[in-house]
């Protein structure tokens, strides 16, 4: 939902994002049509009869009976009766019939006013947020606080208009009415509403988990005393924590984070002890210069305020989606989420060119620039290390992920250069995105394609600042047995998922995770494994590889329906624990299925590497 396209005039977004937001005035313009036409239609027999009434009236002169046509002929009759003099004209029936239609026009006229003018305000406070990140911040806090008045306003009328057309429509038209209908729509609707009510209150869980561990002033003054002096170059106040970890990339922030058990708050500066290996001393100062530009731009300091409006938007966003009526109102509010998007993307963007050109002026533009390819270059072959090693159909024996990259680094940064998709590859960041590298060495003045460039990422780190973290090599090497023993276990988690069985290996791998369970029923003992079901009510066992559906019907009967088969039926209400019974069909089946998609998208793979 959050990833608006930078492009205002491509075809794209007016179709995915724009388009659907007029979705918004669909039913209160439908309501306004039907209700305006119904009350006219009423006005008019009404009409007819008093006029015929005032025609057939003896007791009334020619002069008041001109007089009372003309009455009637120029006031609407649903006008007229809202005149205390005038009101008796109506049974209590035809005065409640007629209110509803007025109220019908006006909440449709609000909705559609409502809409317009929520439209333009939203539209100018967009073109304002782009403008300084303290407009941005603005603009985007009163914008939040009138749409999710706004959305919750037009799901309650909306709502209503649906109600009360799912009566007055075929009461209208065909002369009847729908109970299950309109019972069916008044339960969306409120569906809708609650959906609505529940995502405004809900209360949202907004920690951020960091791994690394806390470096103390007192346990590295080295690395504080460094640390002090880019901030004094930089004009900004020193962090208050320093968290050092194992993720590739380094970044700044001002949320509170959670490190272990521990929640730090303040200004945080994360940095990677891998990438700090490959950089050597002006390098990292560049890098960390970059950061602290982000202290002295409040750069954080937007980003923290900004952020938990975009988590609240988010979650709104979603109770919408969910709300299954509220789908236009959804589209509305997910139009400006977008365009949003759009304006924090181009300032985050002019922060990190900011950012970039301090750090030029406190270093230099090849430092800037050397360590920008080697942090996009270690990020990228860490990926597919990583990727390389999950991808392995066998059981790990260890997963040495830091091993492999160290090993091979050096070779991958020799080509590194000449893959053609490098110019539009990122820095990864936690919380921000970041210009292509492409736009960021261009911006420091050096350009991707130069010989410069691949000397720059070919030569070696001297890790000057991983030497100014005591016990450094201690932490990285602890900090990645943990990470590649969660690998591990998540790898070896996965591996049931991707075989149909073909050998005693694969085999024996899936039934470890899914051995063969039994389950005790009125009618006989249910065998689930891998490959299907048994049952000794069912002339054959339900293979999964034939399976083509499996129902629940409303008599608690599973359904399974094979190619070439009658349906194999299971009553559910045969056995003590029926949520046992079903977890476990799902469990197995769902296996299968898993399995059986890996397989053809590896197929699929490598048909398409062939050609």
């Amino acid at each position: 939902m959050s990833n608006a396209p930078e492009d205002f005039s491509h075809i794209g977004f007016a179709k995915s994002i724009f388009l659907p937001a007029l979705l918004i005035f669909l039913i209160p313009v439908i309501s306004l049509l039907f209700f305006l036409y119904i009350q006219g239609y009423y006005d008019g027999q009404a009409r007819e009869a008093i006029l015929q009434q005032i025609r057939d009236d003896a007791s009334l002169t020619e002069q008041e009976k001109t007089n009372a046509k003309e009455l009637f002929t120029k006031v609407p009759f649903s006008r007229l009766i809202m005149h205390p003099d005038y009101a008796d004209l109506v049974s209590s029936q035809a005065s409640f019939d007629y209110t509803t239609f007025r109220w019908g026009i006006r909440l449709s006229l609000f909705s559609i006013i409502g809409s317009v003018v929520v439209f333009v305000l939203s539209g100018l406070c967009v073109l304002a947020s782009l403008r300084s990140q303290w407009v941005q911040y603005v603009s985007l806090s009163a914008s939040w606080h009138v749409l999710r008045i706004f959305g919750a306003a037009q799901v309650l009328i909306q709502g209503v208009l649906l109600f009360a057309l799912s009566y007055w429509v075929t009461a209208f038209f065909f002369e009847i009415y729908v109970p299950k209908l309109i019972f069916i729509v008044g339960i969306l609707a409120l569906v809708a509403i609650a959906g609505v009510i529940k995502s405004i209150f809900m209360r949202l869980n907004n920690e951020t988990v960091v791994e690394g561990v806390v470096i103390e002033q007192n346990s590295s003054p080295a690395l504080w005393q460094e640390l002090n002096t880019i901030c004094a170059k930089v004009d900004t106040e020193i962090p208050d924590q320093v968290i050092a970890g194992i993720d590739d990339n380094f970044f700044v922030t001002e949320q509170s984070l959670t490190v272990g058990e521990k929640k730090y708050h303040g200004r945080t500066l994360f940095v990677s002890l891998s990438l700090l290996k490959q950089l050597n001393g002006t390098e990292a100062d560049a890098v960390l210069a970059h950061e602290m530009a982000h202290f002295s731009g409040k750069d954080t300091l937007y980003t923290q305020k900004i952020n938990p409006l975009l988590v609240r938007y988010d979650n709104y966003l979603q109770g919408l989606y969910e709300g299954g009526l509220s789908m236009p109102i959804f589209y509305f509010m997910n139009c400006f989420r977008a365009l949003y998007e759009v304006s924090l993307r181009r300032l985050s963007r002019s922060r990190e060119f900011r950012a970039d050109q301090i750090a030029t002026e406190v270093t230099s533009p090849a430092d800037m620039a050397g360590a920008l390819l080697k942090i996009v270059a270690y990020s990228s072959y860490r990926a597919k290390v990583e990727q390389d090693i999950f991808e392995k159909e066998e059981v790990l024996e260890s997963a040495n992920v830091s091993q492999e990259i160290a090993e091979g680094f050096d070779e991958y940064a020799s080509s590194f250069m000449s893959n053609p998709d490098i110019s539009h590859l990122q820095t990864s960041h936690p919380f921000d995105s970041h210009p292509s590298l492409d736009e960021r060495m261009k911006a420091v003045g050096c350009s991707l394609e130069s010989p410069e460039s691949q000397a720059m990422l070919s030569e070696p780190g001297d890790g000057l600042w991983f030497e100014k973290i005591e016990t450094a090599a201690e932490l990285e090497s602890q900090q990645w047995q943990e990470y590649e023993d969660r690998f591990r276990a998540y790898h070896e988690e996965t591996l049931p998922y991707r075989f149909l069985p073909e050998t005693e290996d694969e085999l024996a791998i899936v039934v470890k995770a899914f051995p063969e369970v039994q389950l005790e029923g009125k009618e006989g003992l249910l065998t689930i494994n891998h490959e299907g079901i048994q049952f000794p009510a069912w002339e054959s066992p339900v293979q999964f590889r034939n399976l083509q559906e499996c129902q629940l019907d409303d008599k608690q009967r599973l359904n399974f329906i094979s190619a070439d088969t009658t349906p194999n039926r299971l009553n559910l209400k045969k056995f003590e624990d029926q949520q046992k019974v079903l977890a476990a069909v799902e469990r197995y089946y769902s296996r299968y299925l898993a399995a059986k998609a890996y397989k053809e998208n590896v197929s699929q793979t490598a048909t398409t590497d062939a050609e």
